[in-house]
C-alpha cells in the first residue's frame, strides 16, 4: 500500500499504545504552560505610547489565563464527561456567565442586554443639567470615555478567581485519570 493511500483511508490510523500521540504528553505541556502564565503576575491591559506617539496596547495577562485554562478544559473533555467532573465544572462555568449580570452595563439605545464593556470604551451616558437652584433642565447625552473601566476590571478579575478554581478541579481529573505516573527514581 502506498503513503498516499495510507494517509487517504482513515481506517488505516494508527491509534494503538504504539503510537507516536500520547494524550498525557499534550495534556503535560498544557498544564505546564498554563503554570507558567498564572506563575506571572496578573496584569490588567492598559493603553501607552510608544517612542513615536502611537497608542500601544499592553496585553492583559488575565486574559491569556483564561484561555490557557480553557484550552486544557476543551483538551480534557472526554474524561470530565467520563467521570463525576462534568457537574462540578457546569457548576464553575455558570459562574462565569453570572459574572455579566453583575458587571454589564446596558448601553443606551440597545435592547436592554447587558455587555461587558471594553477598556477605554466611549460610552454614551445621559447627563442632566441643573440651573443654579438643582432644578433638572434638561437632559443631554454625552459619550464618557472609560467611565466603566471599573467594571471591566471587576469582570476579568472574577473571571480570575473562577479560573483558578477550575484549574483545580482539572488538576484533579488528571489525577483521577492517572496521566501523570510517578516514577522511581535513584
Amino acid at each position: 500500500m502506498s503513503e498516499e493511500e495510507t494517509i487517504d483511508n482513515p481506517n488505516n490510523a494508527e491509534y494503538s499504545s504504539k503510537s507516536d500521540f500520547s494524550k498525557a504528553e499534550v495534556v503535560r505541556v498544557q498544564v505546564l504552560k498554563c503554570e507558567q502564565v498564572r506563575s506571572q503576575e496578573m496584569r490588567e491591559g492598559y493603553f501607552n505610547y510608544n517612542q513615536f506617539g502611537n497608542k500601544v496596547y499592553v496585553p492583559d495577562s488575565r486574559q491569556e489565563w483564561i484561555a490557557s485554562v480553557k484550552a486544557l478544559l476543551y483538551l480534557l473533555t472526554p474524561e470530565i464527561s467520563r467521570n463525576k467532573f462534568k457537574t462540578k465544572v457546569k457548576e464553575i462555568l455558570d459562574k462565569e456567565e453570572k459574572l455579566v449580570d453583575t458587571f454589564g452595563v446596558v448601553p443606551l439605545f440597545s435592547n436592554g442586554k447587558k455587555v461587558i464593556p471594553v477598556l477605554d470604551q466611549s460610552f454614551p451616558i445621559e447627563v442632566g443639567i441643573t440651573n443654579r437652584e438643582g432644578i433638572m433642565v434638561r437632559k443631554i447625552i454625552e459619550r464618557i470615555k472609560g467611565v466603566y473601566n471599573h467594571n471591566f476590571h471587576g469582570y476579568w478579575n472574577e473571571k480570575v478567581a473562577i479560573h483558578d478554581e477550575l484549574f483545580q478541579e482539572l488538576h484533579n481529573l488528571i489525577d483521577i485519570c492517572n496521566y501523570f505516573k510517578q516514577k522511581v527514581s535513584y
